[in-house]
């Protein structure tokens, strides 16, 4: 077998350490960008098989934020039409064989190791719930994943042709089931009001057809998404006037929210109403090669949150029709998305790769980032923390579990429990903190900013900034 069909073992070669993985796709995407031809510039056909979000075969999971991304760019340029990719020894484990001479691709993925010098096996519950998770490392690995139009023996890629039917029943279905308040009271316009937390558009009779109304409504769904009483965005809702650097972000999430839509429902995306960011985005990519990952990862979760609200009341309404009547209190709450599930749900931003080292699979993460099979049981501190949370907003408050990849929460301290802090998000919902993740101590009361990073939270008091203009798209 030649080099140049076996993949590098994750980041262990000098020549891996040397490159800049992410310098690497972000010149990619802007050279994209600047020839119009970048995953999102282009209008997408329900059925189409290069639009599928791509995945994984041998695990069946699919690649999330920038390797998802970087992978359909890559799709785009060398003109794959299968979403399928894997590595080497995955394929080689199924019977199939990367042909000689293929060029692989490079994706990411993060791991954190605790820095401590401890065999675990030789750490009791006492001492493993006193590490401070502060001590861990992160330790960056890069994989090479070949598509499966490079594989000889792959079974042949049969996508799933959508009708124009199913794709306007499932953009209906996102939109009901999200709740957002919608509003068909424009002219000309599509824009999300953040004052008003309100979505409005023309009459459907205005747009050309069914897939360009539930596209256009998507992309401001997918800002709705970014809420505080939902992810809570910083290009969100810390943008004030259009030509603010966070406004253009946004537009970027708002876009890629989009595309990860059409590729998981079929629903068409047509960018053509957003060209006139596209300078903007090529700027911000120059500046920061991060950003293009950053962006991808929060349409990741916009997507995520969406499709769980459909998905959870579906579950919901089966429930219903299934089991016997509920009084009007409980079928109301019932029916309210399970908001608590999304941060388990989140851990499909961990790709689940093969170790090609050692031909062991390694622990998927949490969250947080941390191997599941370390994190001690939960429950009854959950439950306490809920307790806090139910004291204080009522009975039918929800609870949510902090996004510690990259969420960002403001409210009141309401209280707390020896390892879970409660904050407030709304009249009817909290965020549960774990405190060995945080930066610093809070006082109850006190209204503060919690923003994380891979598995970490800056904790800051928040002065409430005085907004000019309201954010309207």
């Amino acid at each position: 077998m030649a080099a140049s069909t076996i993949p590098a073992k994750p980041a262990d070669t000098a020549a891996a350490a040397k490159r800049d993985f992410r310098q690497e796709v972000t010149d990619r995407i802007i050279a994209m960008l600047e020839k119009g031809a970048a995953p999102w510039q282009k209008p997408w056909n329900p059925g189409e098989a290069s639009v599928g979000i791509p995945f994984n075969p041998t695990s069946d999971r699919a690649y999330r934020g920038g390797n998802a991304i970087h992978l359909m760019a890559t799709a785009v340029n060398r003109g794959y039409g299968d979403p399928r990719w894997m590595t080497y020894k995955q394929a080689s484990d199924r019977g199939w064989q990367v042909r000689r001479g293929e060029k692989g691709t490079h994706i990411e993925f993060w791991d954190v190791k605790p820095n401590r010098d401890e065999d675990p096996g030789t750490i009791d519950d006492g001492q493993r719930d006193r590490i401070d998770r502060r001590e861990a490392r992160l330790i960056h690995r890069v994989y090479t994943v070949f598509n499966a139009t490079q594989i000889d023996g792959v079974p042949a890629y049969q996508p799933r042709q959508r009708t124009p039917f199913e794709v306007v029943q499932s953009g209906e279905k996102i939109l009901e089931n999200s709740g957002a308040n919608i509003r068909h009271d424009q002219a000309d316009r599509a824009f999300y009001n953040r004052s008003s937390d309100s979505i409005h558009l023309p009459s459907k009779e205005a747009f050309k057809d069914a897939a360009g109304y539930y596209g256009t409504t998507l992309h401001e769904l997918a800002h709705w998404t970014g809420h505080p009483s939902r992810l809570n965005r910083a290009t969100l809702n810390e943008s004030y006037r259009f030509g603010d650097p966070n406004y253009a972000k946004e537009e970027l999430r708002a876009e890629l929210t989009s595309v990860f839509l059409a590729a998981e429902r079929g629903i068409p995306h047509d960018p053509e109403q957003h060209a006139a960011y596209v300078g903007s985005w090529i700027k911000t990519l120059r500046e920061d090669k991060n950003e293009i990952f950053r962006a991808a990862h929060d349409a990741s979760l916009a997507s995520d949150f969406l499709l769980s609200l459909e998905r959870d009341r579906s579950i919901a309404d089966e429930t219903l029709a299934a089991g016997p009547a509920l009084d009007s209190v409980t079928n109301s709450g019932a029916r309210e998305p399970a908001y608590e599930q999304e941060s388990a749900n989140l851990q499909r931003d961990r790709e689940d790769l093969i170790d090609e080292a050692t031909g062991r699979g390694m622990a998927t993460p949490d969250a947080a980032g941390n191997a599941a099979t370390n994190q001690p049981a939960k429950s009854n501190e959950l439950s306490a923390a809920r307790m806090v949370a139910t004291g204080t907003l009522g009975e039918f408050a929800r609870t949510v579990e902090a996004l510690v990849d990259a969420g960002n929460y403001r409210g009141a301290i309401l209280g707390e429990t020896e390892h879970y802090l409660v904050q407030r998000q709304s009249a009817g919902m909290a965020v549960l903190h774990q405190k060995d993740l945080l930066d610093r101590q809070t006082q109850v009361g006190e209204v503060f900013s919690i923003n994380y990073s891979n598995g970490r939270g800056i904790v800051r008091e928040f002065h409430e900034r005085a907004k000019s203009n309201e954010l309207s798209r």
